[in-house]
């Protein structure tokens, strides 16, 4: 599942091609991608309508419209957003299409768990999935004190709240695994049981993981010593050479390594 590394590296990537284009047509191909409005609606909302800026909020990608409109895409497990040309034939598993004249944007999805909602700015602020979000791991409000403050309400294993988007937006199991790797954390650990240096080590490496990510997306390979390169049955600590040790935690594969996280 695309988590906040990659959804912002797409949003940036969009944002450089799209902004100030038009969508001139609209292809429907899977109808139960769109949530809302119903699909006649949506198409004949998002016709002629300008792009004007793409953000990200957590995992979704936000596409600003004039008139006040806004497309929220979430990606769910196996979604893209890819722009091609016209001309190219479409993927099979391609639920949407947004054409700017010469070139489209095309929403391909796998498994068919993404889906998109149009919606008025006005009503941005209230959707459910947003409104519900926590704090955005790499914004500039996300300091110490905040992330002290967050941990200071919460209890249970350490792996399973960074999943919980409504505490940290964005993270998702492979991040947690890295991040957790990096302060040296036991996935298991109890939040409530932190010291105030593990509190400060889990915070510096929210935030190094992620932008780290952000960077390493527009290269190839992984950086030297992360866990990310190594995450398989078998594979060996990049720090101490042990062999990781791998469980399921929240319902979710969790690797870590028994003797350096604590």
């Amino acid at each position: 599942m695309p988590e906040l590394p990659e959804v912002e590296t797409l949003a940036r990537y969009l944002r450089r091609r799209l902004v100030g284009r038009t969508i001139r047509r609209v292809q429907i191909l899977t109808p139960a991608t769109i949530r809302s409005p119903r699909p006649d609606r949506f198409t004949r909302a998002l016709r002629g309508r300008t792009v004007q800026g793409i953000d990200r909020r957590g995992k979704y990608v936000l596409v600003r419209l004039d008139r006040g409109l806004v497309l929220v895409i979430h990606l769910r497990m196996t979604g893209d957003l890819v722009i091609m040309p016209r001309r190219r034939l479409l993927h099979p598993h391609t639920r949407v299409v947004l054409g700017f004249g010469g070139s489209d944007l095309r929403f391909e999805d796998q498994r068919r768990f993404g889906h998109m909602d149009l919606l008025p700015a006005s009503a941005v602020p209230y959707f459910e999935p947003l409104q519900r979000m926590g704090a955005e791991p790499l914004d500039g409000a996300f300091t110490p004190q905040r992330f002290r403050a967050i941990l200071k309400r919460r209890r249970g294993a350490l792996k399973p709240l960074l999943l919980r988007q409504e505490v940290v937006a964005g993270i998702g199991n492979l991040y947690s695994d890295e991040i957790l790797f990096q302060a040296r954390l036991h996935p298991g650990r109890r939040v409530e049981s932190l010291r105030p240096q593990e509190v400060r080590r889990l915070y510096l490496a929210t935030r190094r993981v992620l932008r780290r990510a952000v960077r390493r997306l527009a290269r190839a390979g992984e950086p030297v010593g992360a866990l990310l390169a190594v995450r398989e049955e078998g594979g060996a600590c990049p720090r101490c050479g042990r062999l990781l040790a791998a469980t399921r935690m929240g319902g979710r594969a969790t690797y870590f390594c028994p003797a350096c996280q604590r």
